[in-house]
């Protein structure tokens, strides 16, 4: 029956009217007749004549809510058996309904995950660079995961609303894509992620946007941890979604090399001890600009060290904040 269940498609926005109009022309592509919902999540710009001109409905919300209320709003009036929430901002590939739905009849799966395509439309170093980080984390992950990215995430609605879909008490968007993979794997069902499924993620990051974004999103990531740990949901010594365990030990090494570096002002052997803590960072990383320089080249993948570093920096004290926000100041969100 899933073979020919219908689909719908879910894009929240929120000022999005820069890149909206590309992402509905791709939606518009899959099929005659596609129920195509942008939910509206009370913008400042009216985007009403954007949305219906092409075809979508508009579902305006009152105030706005951020992206988790807003999808499942949209799932709430959407008509297809299954969702596919994307953003505002994703190109969708030809024919990919089509694809989805054979995926759902030949798996026993509850949700199917996308990933990236090397294609970007933004030629500059950052957007270019986490693009690229965005396809390594996913690609890397085993057939069956735990996490959503909600580029392109497609689920059953009846399960959806079951499992208790994404947590409405994040507003913001950052981090709120990896609840709904939660709830899917607490109410036992599965995630298939299939790497042939691939969207072009059409957004333009500045090294300040992307610094911003990080922090924001290691703080927020801690905070889903620590939830997740309170709750028995993650185990000590268990994984992190899409982060694997060098992505996460590279934050203190970074730290450590900074600290040593600092302290070897006031003696030399610091000096040393900080460049074990380089040598030890280096390794961690190491697969990941190995291919940065195998897509970019070499000097690329050397900009993308340092860049990773300071990364790791900014992520670290993303952490901090995290953990100092929810033990000490009681903030789980």
């Amino acid at each position: 029956m899933r073979g020919h269940a219908r689909i719908s498609i879910v894009i929240p926005v929120f000022n999005g009217s820069r890149t909206l109009r590309q992402t509905l022309e791709t939606a518009r592509r899959q099929r005659d007749g596609v129920e195509i919902i942008v939910v509206d999540d009370a913008s400042t710009e009216d985007i009403s004549p954007l949305v219906q001109g092409m075809g979508a409905i508009h579902h305006r919300l009152p105030i706005n809510f951020g992206p988790a209320t807003a999808r499942t709003e949209g799932a709430r009036v959407a008509s297809g058996e299954i969702v596919l929430f994307t953003d505002s901002d994703v190109w969708l590939p030809d024919q990919l309904l089509s694809a989805l739905q054979k995926v759902f009849a030949e798996r026993e799966c509850e949700c199917v995950q996308g990933v990236f395509s090397k294609q970007c439309p933004h030629t500059n170093f950052f957007s270019q660079y986490k693009n690229l980080y965005n396809r390594f984390v996913l690609n890397r992950l085993p057939d069956w995961i735990e996490t959503t990215y909600t580029s392109l995430t497609a689920v059953d609605k009846d399960f959806f609303f079951r499992c208790g879909g994404f947590d409405q008490n994040i507003r913001s968007a950052s981090i709120e894509d990896r609840t709904l993979g939660e709830n899917i794997i607490r109410a036992g069902g599965k995630i298939f992620l299939d790497r042939t499924l691939e969207v072009v993620h059409n957004k333009r990051l500045s090294a300040s946007g992307f610094f911003r974004n990080q922090f924001k999103r290691s703080r927020d990531l801690a905070k889903l941890l620590l939830r997740q740990r309170e709750s028995g949901y993650r185990k000590a010594g268990g994984t992190f979604g899409t982060n694997t365990r060098e992505a996460m030990l590279r934050l203190p090494v970074a730290q450590c090399v900074l600290i040593s570096v600092a302290l070897s002002l006031w003696s030399g052997w610091f000096l040393s001890l900080g460049l074990l803590f380089g040598i030890l960072y280096v390794r961690l990383t190491r697969e990941w600009i190995g291919y940065l320089a195998r897509e970019k080249g070499p000097a690329f993948g050397l900009l993308g060290l340092g860049v990773d570093f300071l990364d790791a920096l900014v992520s670290g004290l993303g952490v901090a904040a995290g953990i100092f926000g929810y033990k000490a100041l009681g903030k789980r969100y």
